[in-house]
């Protein structure tokens, strides 16, 4: 979403004065991240057999399946930008820029072949661990990305006229933002594929052995 307030200057103005304005404008423009948190939901409605065909082979390591942990997420941009137009048409934008990081969905799935408490204990904590990897990934992650844009002298944006900016504007913003949030999702990947080791599986599996 992308809300542009325009300030026309005064007839008089010149390009000195334009581009001190410029500057002074994008001086206090502001950036914000922000992680909101998802509750998670639980089912054990599904055999292993669906929980292997709901996971997929690509997503195989990221999960047992005897348990599934899945999550949406979602970014949500939000771009107010004060803007002057100069005498002769040219445009400059300070964008304000909010930025939620979150999820539409988390669910963890626990198979039904675990028919204990103490089976569901174990594999559930397995999942809490991929949960934990989501959370505390996006919530490092929303004040490492705002880290990042607030980085270097904050400049204002140039279009050539009113139409150039409305086309342009939020492209410029997803161009920096896009590369951000992809690193954080391949840390993500990374971090659940740590914990989806032979060695972690084969923890899981001695302390499902030691359940009565």
């Amino acid at each position: 979403m992308v809300v542009v307030c325009l300030t026309p200057l005064p007839a008089s103005a010149t390009s000195p004065d334009f581009a001190a304005r410029c500057n002074a404008l994008a001086a206090a423009a502001s950036v914000r991240v922000v992680f909101e948190d998802h509750p998670v939901a639980y089912d054990n409605r599904h055999d292993t057999t669906a929980l292997g065909r709901r996971s997929g082979a690509a997503a195989s390591r990221n999960h047992s399946v005897l348990g599934v942990t899945h999550a949406t997420p979602q970014s949500r941009l939000e771009v107010t930008a004060r803007a002057l137009v100069d005498t002769d048409g040219r445009v400059c934008a300070a964008p304000d820029i909010t930025l939620h990081l979150g999820f539409s969905e988390m669910t963890v799935s626990l198979a039904r072949e675990l028919t204990t408490a103490c089976q569901r204990r174990v594999v559930g904590a397995h999942e809490q661990q991929h949960v934990a990897i989501w959370r505390n990934h996006y919530r490092a992650g929303a004040r490492l990305i705002e880290t990042r844009l607030r980085q270097g002298p904050p400049k204002p944006l140039y279009f050539a006229s009113r139409q150039a900016m409305q086309r342009g504007l939020s492209v410029q913003i997803k161009a920096r933002v896009a590369p951000l949030l992809a690193r954080l999702d391949a840390g993500v990947g990374a971090a659940h594929a740590s914990i989806d080791s032979p060695a972690s599986y084969r923890e899981v599996e001695s302390r499902m052995r030691a359940c009565p």
